[in-house]
């Protein structure tokens, strides 16, 4: 079998692909890529924390970058949290 990703060759019972590290879509996988990113009360609930305080849109954002259900939540969270960095930051400063 072929990962999907780059196109290595990967062993039939492989969980992770050797060449880029992916999680390999085969079946009886322990990582299937099927799924759904953050709820939508959890995601409204990570953008409020991340108003009030960015390093929580920091952190989740990072971490959902590692998961391929999450990529686009977590870019928006990142979004948001620089954001937000940058009006406290100006705010800190009195700019």
């Amino acid at each position: 079998m072929y990962c999907r990703f780059c196109g290595k060759e990967v062993k039939d019972k492989a969980i992770v692909c050797t060449g880029c590290g992916r999680p390999v879509d085969a079946p009886g996988s322990l990582l299937p890529l099927t799924g759904k990113g953050w709820s939508w009360p959890a995601m409204a609930g990570l953008i409020v924390a991340t108003f009030f305080f960015p390093p929580v849109g920091l952190v989740f954002g990072f971490r959902g970058l590692l998961d391929e259900r999450k990529k686009v939540q977590a870019a928006v969270l990142l979004t948001v949290a620089v954001f937000m960095s940058l009006l406290m930051l100006a705010i800190v400063l009195g700019l």
